[in-house]
Parts: structure tokens; C-alpha cells; sequence
């Protein structure tokens, strides 16, 4: 790891500007941070700047329309954010104005709703005044390139199984949309692998093509039964870069191929730079060369972090940048108040410029070409999510440190200056408690950290339960910015307290990579840092400890139930009980279990069966919360069905609450109503094992 060259950076918060919260406390006593705070914080991404403009979108859950994100585009004019157009979530600027997609005449909405394919887009002119249509197109698209206003490639959704039913129905659309919608209320058609995935649904049949649209007239540039996805053109228009999904029917080959366009002639170049390997984040330095990354895991048959290259498309030369060993590309830190961003990779002369995870906290870096040498361009109280070169620096979106999303300028010395208040009036009303840091030493001699939000308002001498969090992944990581559902809990008078053991993102490939150690190394970690916290905080009660966490943290809560009596209430959110089911449940369910275990069911079924919770099922002691999703693909409801069975059936105190409609991400995605319901569920949960 780097040496960060800024150490202390003051960050002054201009309480001048303008917020988009319009909520006023004047009493001056702090609020608790209530269930439904989520629903009051605005989101800031899709960042842009246009000839010194700047950009953004907004969005947040709506309670009243029960919808997780309304978006609206703005505009930053004179230190306040002016918003320009509603249910904006992307837009691009052309032909002299903004174009963003959005469906508004009523005939356009009626199609929609009958099965129809189009997508229109509209336009903000000079001035940025009202939106009028400028693109009316009779297929849906989903990523776009545009070469000019008549001239543009885009990708789209491909369904195999409605063109059997067009061909079926002698090319009317309107009977085959007919008989796909009784088919989908009678049954679910499966013959490929993956058959659904988390938040799509059934994907069998389904692939994106990538088109070409010149003057009105379509060409269709991919395979069939192949999938295109993130087209790049170059500066001067004449080379698009794309990943590609080789064609198949029935089970998807895994990785991707590196695939280059001629505009003229449309002829195409798939590279075969290594024998097997996923490309993505690839970004022009000029008409002729591309920055990319290349992760070799599959290759290699190890988990590791993408390795940055630099191709030259004419010479055919690759040059590695960096082996990806210490530092990944993006933002692994977990918060339920925003997403990460776009992990976008911009550059310099002398270098690269990535997000990336530091053990705790998502800086942006600087790269050298000539050394691979790392500086570190943000301070270590801001998590990066956004970020885009302006002016002699940087704007960025991020979260310092217990605040929601704003928009800062950083100088190239590294001087941050806020240029929104968006979130933080808001904050401001409310008792938001400091984590504080804990260090130990787990089994390998590596000291490690975590932290402690103490009980809001606690009271010295006194004792409070406590509730252990464990996060997703494993290639997650917790941090110090603000993160909802722990700062209710500390308001309700607990002690929340979570680390990042082996497995987690920020610390490098290697400590990342626990293939075969689950359930070893990372509970060993997590034990660890539990005994330190006892030790090193005197307000817990050791005799009133909760266990929780979700997807990955919820296979580790399952996990240590089996294994220790020391929690009083467990509470298992969208976790895995037995690998020998998520194998071929799971939408990556083959993919992530070779990925861990390096082996399969077949050949290793015993160890695979040894290292799952539902094995210790009779070993349980422990009163368990098993909250999942009907829709979750990622980990299917199998596994808390299971799971909680074994525990009614062992006569253990159990609860299982299941949410229609939602999937894997029902934490960050799912409606209010019931991101709220979960809540209340697990507080509700632990309030009565850990108070009473």
C-alpha cells in the first residue's frame, strides 16, 4: 500500500448554500435518527459538466408512490442547485442541448403498456427551458454512442422466446404479445443456465444485441444468441470498442471477449489477448490506444483484482499499467443512502486516475505509468462515489464522513471546497453518533480494525446491547460514513459495532482471496474483533450481543449460530445456509461456488456439506430472524426456508418474514414500505431478546 501523501484535510461546509431538504428545526435540540430517515436523503450522481456547467441528477425513495428513486436533472447556477426537468435518471448533451429519455405524450404510454418497443428522447434546449421531443424511435435502447444527430449505435434487449412466438404468430406482434402475456400467468420456461437473475427475473432466452442506426435504417452487428454490452467510440468516431458474450444456448460460457469496430466499414476485431479473461472499463487516451482492465482470475483460477492495461489498436501492443494487487478499481464501501458511482478511469501524462477501496474509506488515486507509484488525490474523511476532472482539479461526489452526498471541488494540492448543501441541513437536525475506531490482532499476527457507534446520548457507567453487523460479499467493506439502519439502531440505545475481515476489499488481492477458508478465517476474524470490542468499550453488555448481516453477511450469521451460543438474537438477511442448494439456485450459483471453494458439489459434496450452517442446525441455541425476498435470485428463499425449518423443527425461537416483489437488494432497492417493515422487524426482533 501507498504512503497517502494528505494526512489532515479541513473540510468547511458552506452553511450559505442552498439545500434541496426544505425540513427546519429551530429549537435547536437534535431529533433521533427515525426509521424513515432514508426517505428524507437525496441522492447525487451522474455527474457532468459542460463548458464550466455543471450537472447532476437527484434522487430519492418516494413514501407517497412507494417507488425506491424518483430522479430529476439539475443544474448548478450561482452555489444553488436549479432543477431543469423531472424523471431524468441519464442524459447526454448534443445538438446544443441536454437529451435525457422520457415517455410524456399519453399515446406513447398507452403502447408502452400494450407491449410496444420504443423510446423517445427529449430535448433541453439553449437556455435549458422546457423539454421537447427531439427522437422518436420504434425500438427500445439501452447504452448509446452517438457518431452524429442521423448516426448512432446502440444495444437492446433480445428475447429468443417472443421471436418463437412472432414466428408463431406469422409476424403480428399484438398476438404474440397476447400469448406471451397468458403464457407468463400460466408458467415460467426455462432452458438455459443462468435461467433468472437478481433483479431482472427469468433471463432464459434473453441477450443484448448491439445495433447500428444510420438515417432510420437498423443493421444488427452481434450474433443472435451473443450479448454486447458497453460501447465505446473513439474521439474521432471512426473505432467503437465493446465487450462481448460469446453466443450459446444452454449453459453461458463465463468471462467475455475484447471486440473493436470499424464505423466505415463495420467490419469487426475480437482480440485474443489471453486465453480467458473479463475486460471492462476501457476508456480512449487517443484516437488509437485504450486504457482497460483485464481481470485473469479465470485464467489464473484464483479471486484477484483486475489488472490495468494499456492497448494499442493499430500496433497491437499491451503494456500492463498495474497488476491490480493492492488497489482495485471502484467503491466497495457499503452505505444504504447512495450507490458507489461509475468506476470511471481518467488520466493524465504521467498516469492514471481511479476510485478505488482503502481498507475503510473510497479515495480517488493517481497511478504512475512509469512506476505503478500511488497518490492519493482526496482526504480520508471523504468516500469517493463520483468524480470528473474540472478545471486545475477534480469535482467529485462523496460522503464525508457521517454526512449525506454533496458535490466538492479539489484542487491538484488537495484542497477540498463544498460546492452544495444538499444533504446537509438535514443531517444537521438530527443525533448522528461518531463511530470510534477499534483495533486487533486476529490469528495470522495482522492487525486489523473495526468500529463502535456508541449508544446515542448513553450515559457513563451505565451498560446497552449491542448488535454485531456483518457486511456483504465478501468484497465489501464497511466504513465511517453514515450508514442508515445503524445509526436507528444506536438511536434506539444499542451499540452497533462491524469490521472488515479476510475476504473484504481494501486491503488488497490477497487478503481478499478466502477460496476454501470460509467460515474459517473470516468467523475467526469476526470472533476476534468481538472479543476486542468487549474489552476495549466498557458501556456493552457482554451478556446482550445481537448478530446480523446480509447475502454473504447472512451465510456468516447462519454460520456462527452453529458454531457459538455467545449471541442472545440473530437476525439472517438474504444469507446462504447450505452450499450444496445455492449451487444450483443461484443466478451465479456454479460461478460463486467455484469461485470460494475451487471445487463443485460433485466432486466435493462432503466438504461443501461440512462447511454449510444448515449442517449445525442442531447445534442452535440461538433466537433467528430470517428475513428474505420471493424474488431474491442472488440467494434464493430456499435457503432461509431451510434453514428456519431446521430451527422450528429443533425447537429453537424462530420467525420468518418474506416480502413479495422483491429481490436481493430489498436494503438499498426494495420499496419503502418495506425497507421499513425490515427494519422494524429486525429492531423489533432484537428489542425482544436483547431488552427484555
Amino acid at each position: 500500500m501507498a504512503k497517502r501523501y494528505i494526512t489532515s484535510l479541513s473540510v468547511v461546509l458552506a452553511l450559505s448554500l442552498f439545500t434541496v431538504y426544505a425540513g427546519s428545526d429551530k429549537s435547536g435540540e437534535k431529533k433521533p435518527v427515525d426509521i424513515d430517515f432514508f426517505t428524507k436523503v437525496n441522492r447525487i450522481s451522474n455527474l457532468q459538466e459542460k463548458n464550466g456547467e455543471i450537472f447532476f441528477t437527484i434522487s430519492r425513495p418516494d413514501k407517497e408512490s412507494d417507488r425506491n428513486s424518483v430522479s430529476d436533472l439539475y443544474q448548478l447556477i450561482n452555489e444553488e442547485p436549479v432543477r431543469l426537468a423531472k424523471n431524468v435518471s441519464d442524459y447526454f448533451f448534443r445538438d446544443d442541448g441536454i437529451l435525457f429519455r422520457d415517455i410524456r405524450e399519453e399515446k406513447d404510454r398507452e403502447k408502452i403498456r400494450n407491449g410496444e418497443e420504443l423510446t423517445v428522447f427529449q430535448k433541453l434546449g439553449k437556455g435549458y427551458q422546457e423539454a421537447e421531443e427531439w427522437l422518436h424511435l420504434p425500438f427500445r435502447t439501452g447504452q448509446i454512442e452517438w457518431i452524429d444527430n442521423d448516426r448512432f449505435f446502440y444495444t437492446s434487449p433480445y428475447d429468443r422466446h417472443f421471436e418463437l412466438l412472432l414466428k408463431e404468430s406469422n409476424g403480428n406482434r399484438q398476438e404474440a404479445l397476447k400469448k406471451q402475456r397468458k403464457a407468463k400467468e400460466a408458467y415460467r420456461i426455462f432452458d438455459e443456465l443462468p435461467f433468472w437473475a437478481d433483479g431482472r427475473g427469468d433471463v432464459s432466452g434473453l441477450r443484448t444485441h448491439l445495433y447500428y442506426y444510420d438515417k432510420g435504417e437498423v443493421t444488427l452487428l452481434t450474433d443472435t444468441l451473443a450479448s454486447a454490452s458497453s460501447p465505446v467510440l473513439s474521439p474521432d468516431k471512426k473505432t467503437l470498442v465493446y465487450a462481448s458474450r460469446a453466443a450459446y444456448y444452454g449453459k453461458a460460457p463465463q468471462g467475455n471477449s475484447l471486440v473493436t469496430l470499424d464505423v466505415n466499414t463495420l467490419e469487426k476485431k475480437e482480440w485474443a489477448l489471453f486465453d480467458k479473461a473479463t475486460y471492462g472499463g476501457y476508456k480512449f487516451v487517443n484516437n488509437d490506444e485504450i486504457i482497460l482492465t483485464i481481470n485473469r482470475g479465470l485464467e489464473r483460477d484464483r479471486i484477484e483484482n483486475a489488472g490495468i492495461y494499456r492497448l494499442n489498436l493499430r500496433t497491437e501492443e499491451l503494456t500492463e499499467i498495474y497488476d491490480g494487487a493492492g488497489y482495485d478499481l471502484g467503491n466497495s464501501v457499503n452505505t444504504d443512502i447512495g450507490g458507489a458511482g461509475r468506476p470511471e478511469i481518467t488520466f493524465d501524462e504521467e498516469g492514471i486516475r481511479f476510485i478505488t477501496t482503502d481498507v475503510d474509506y473510497a479515495p480517488l488515486i493517481h497511478l504512475a505509468y512509469k512506476d505503478a507509484a500511488v497518490r492519493f488525490l482526496t482526504p480520508e474523511n471523504i468516500t469517493v462515489q463520483e468524480y470528473l476532472p474540472y478545471k486545475d482539479g477534480f469535482l467529485i461526489v462523496g460522503l464525508l464522513e457521517q454526512y449525506g452526498s454533496e458535490i466538492y471541488f479539489v484542487d491538484k494540492k488537495g484542497n477540498v471546497t463544498p460546492l452544495t448543501s444538499i444533504n446537509k441541513s438535514l443531517f444537521d437536525e438530527y443525533t448522528i453518533v461518531k463511530p470510534v475506531g477499534i483495533t486487533f490482532t486476529n490469528e495470522e499476527g495482522r492487525q486489523l480494525n473495526g468500529y463502535v457507534l456508541p449508544p446515542a446520548n448513553y450515559e457513563k457507567g451505565k451498560k446497552y446491547p449491542a448488535i454485531f453487523t456483518i457486511h456483504g460479499g465478501p468484497r465489501g467493506a464497511y466504513g465511517t460514513v453514515f450508514f442508515h439502519e445503524m445509526q436507528y439502531w444506536a438511536n434506539q440505545g444499542y451499540a452497533v459495532f462491524y469490521t472488515n475481515p479476510r475476504g473484504s476489499s481494501g486491503r488488497g488481492s490477497e487478503f481478499s482471496d478466502i477460496r476454501g477458508k470460509i467460515g474459517i478465517a473470516d468467523y475467526n476474524d469476526l470472533i476476534a474483533f468481538t472479543d476486542a470490542v468487549l474489552e476495549q468499550v466498557d458501556y456493552i453488555n457482554a451478556a446482550r450481543l445481537g448478530v446480523t448481516g446480509g447475502s454473504y453477511g447472512g451465510l456468516l450469521t447462519n454460520w456462527i449460530i452453529g458454531q457459538t451460543d455467545r449471541f442472545k438474537a440473530a437476525a439472517s438477511l438474504r444469507g446462504i445456509s447450505s452450499w450444496l442448494t445455492h449451487s444450483n439456485t443461484s443466478d451465479i450459483g456454479h460461478t460463486y461456488l467455484y469461485n470460494y471453494w475451487g471445487t463443485d458439489i460433485w466432486k466435493n459434496g462432503q466438504l461443501l456439506w461440512d462447511r454449510s450452517p444448515l449442517k449445525y442446525a442442531d447445534r442452535v441455541k440461538t433466537p433467528t430472524l430470517f428475513l428474505h425476498s420471493d424474488e431474491d435470485y442472488r440467494c434464493w428463499l430456499i435457503e432461509a426456508v431451510q434453514l428456519y425449518y431446521a430451527l422450528q423443527y429443533f425447537e429453537v425461537p424462530t420467525r420468518l418474514v418474506i416480502f413479495k416483489g422483491e429481490s436481493h437488494g430489498l436494503s438499498r432497492s426494495g420499496k419503502p414500505s418495506n425497507r421499513i417493515k425490515r427494519l422494524e422487524e429486525i429492531t423489533g426482533w432484537f428489542d425482544r431478546y436483547l431488552k427484555q
